[in-house]
């Protein structure tokens, strides 16, 4: 057993006792579920979770709280992907008590990790562990330690577990973008790149894109749903769609959606709207993270730190210009449709 202490600042009350051995076995069960979490519904990992929940609920604003909420967040993708029953209930239970419990005391930081904290990272908080409970490990963060194992801190994490697994049910969480776009992207990017998933039905992957710009009700979800449409329209129109109702539905689809819009309301020149990706996996990608209000937000985070040149949200979500991409795929749409099937009657 190892004495884990917390400075004066931190507002633990007391030193906590961990075994280390148990610690590292607990990251490397965790790590486990994050790489292999779609490999199907595993009852293993379902008591993992469930163990975690339980630990979280007995102590929500105990000085472990934060190691059991990073094992939610690393548990996330499983618990969005096919756990058995009651477990996801478990984790948003056992998550919002110990939200509320962990954000109570406050403390005098200006600011924590979880602000920063990208999805990306979420497999990676496992493994801060020994080092945040072993002070004798080698501590190479910007952050210190007090600064991570702080329960405002952990209460941010609490909240990055839940706006994962109930998107909108809190406030004050980095933007992310749901599971459901990185599936789409993941299938998307892998057929359009000429290497399909295993078991994917292209056909109804393509088809499902236009059911998803048909039910885009708010503006920019719809212009984003526009650019993915375009993305999968060259695909589309290729020749290798063998049904007629693939490509009807598209034109459908751009039909419905470019009646919103007044290309007339444009208030820039040609030459200032931006040049979108002209490689469909690239296309895709953009469109599927303007989808999103998490991902228009990390749109916008990643110009503002990185990449000042990139096109602002205004001149990509621009009406005349989502009109003018839009009737191109409309028009290569119709065109092919006409040529592979014959003219529309």
């Amino acid at each position: 057993m190892i004495t884990v202490t917390k400075n004066e600042t931190s507002p633990a009350p007391h030193p906590v006792d961990v075994d280390i051995e148990d610690i590292e076995e607990l990251v490397a069960s965790w790590e486990e579920l994050a790489f292999k979490y779609d490999y199907g519904q595993n009852s293993a990992y379902d008591r993992r979770v469930l163990d975690c929940a339980a630990r979280l609920a007995a102590d929500p604003g105990g000085s472990l709280a934060y190691v059991w909420v990073f094992g939610m967040v690393v548990a996330g993708r499983y618990l969005n992907w096919l756990p058995g029953d009651g477990v996801k209930e478990a984790a948003l239970r056992a998550l919002r008590t110990a939200e509320a419990a962990l954000s109570a005391p406050g403390c005098a930081h200006a600011s924590h990790p979880y602000e920063i904290h990208d999805e990306e990272e979420d497999e990676e908080l496992a493994g801060w562990l020994v080092p945040l409970l072993d002070e004798s490990e080698e501590w190479y963060e910007d952050w210190s330690r007090d600064q991570w194992r702080c329960p405002c801190n952990a209460a941010g994490f609490a909240r990055i577990a839940l706006d994962a697994l109930d998107p909108g049910s809190v406030t004050n969480v980095p933007p992310r973008l749901p599971q459901e776009a990185h599936d789409t992207l993941d299938s998307l990017s892998a057929f359009l790149e000429g290497y399909p998933q295993c078991g994917t039905d292209v056909e109804a992957e393509i088809e499902e894109q236009g059911w998803a710009l048909k039910a885009a009700e708010a503006p920019d979800d719809r212009s984003g749903r526009i650019m993915v449409v375009r993305a999968v329209a060259w695909y589309a129109a290729s020749g290798v769609v063998r049904r007629k109702a693939v490509l009807d539905g598209l034109i459908s689809a751009l039909e419905k959606a470019l009646s919103h819009y007044d290309a007339g309301t444009c208030p820039h020149g040609d030459d200032e709207h931006p040049v979108l990706p002209d490689t469909a996996p690239a296309a895709a990608a953009i469109g599927i993270e303007l989808s999103y209000p998490g991902g228009r937000a990390l749109y916008e985070r990643r110009r503002a730190e990185n990449d000042k040149c990139s096109a602002s949200l205004e001149l990509l979500l621009c009406p005349g210009f989502i009109v003018e991409i839009g009737q191109e795929s409309l028009t290569l749409l119709r065109e092919r449709r006409d040529r592979f099937f014959g003219p529309c009657s």
